[in-house]
């Protein structure tokens, strides 16, 4: 008995399942509905976040650039003192 329940509870290989071409189109159209319900949610956030993303992309910028000019400066210095 314990053999048979040990045996039930083994993994299966993947099911291979078929669908007509009518169910698929209809997978199609209810995945579609569901995404179009969720764009103006997704845009909305977007739009709410907007400043803070251009904001922060900006800082990373000029961060990236200041970093950048600090290097040349030393190299600069240290060409100089030669």
């Amino acid at each position: 008995m314990i053999a048979l329940l040990f045996l039930a509870s083994c993994e299966q290989g993947p099911t291979q399942i078929r669908l007509t071409s009518s169910e698929r189109i209809r997978i199609d159209t209810l995945t579609k509905q569901r995404v179009d319900t969720l764009i103006p949610v997704l845009d909305s956030l977007c739009e709410a976040q907007y400043d803070s993303l251009v904001q922060e992309a900006l800082d990373s910028i000029i961060n990236l650039r200041r970093s950048e000019e600090r290097k040349i400066r030393e190299r600069l210095k240290q060409q100089q003192q030669q």
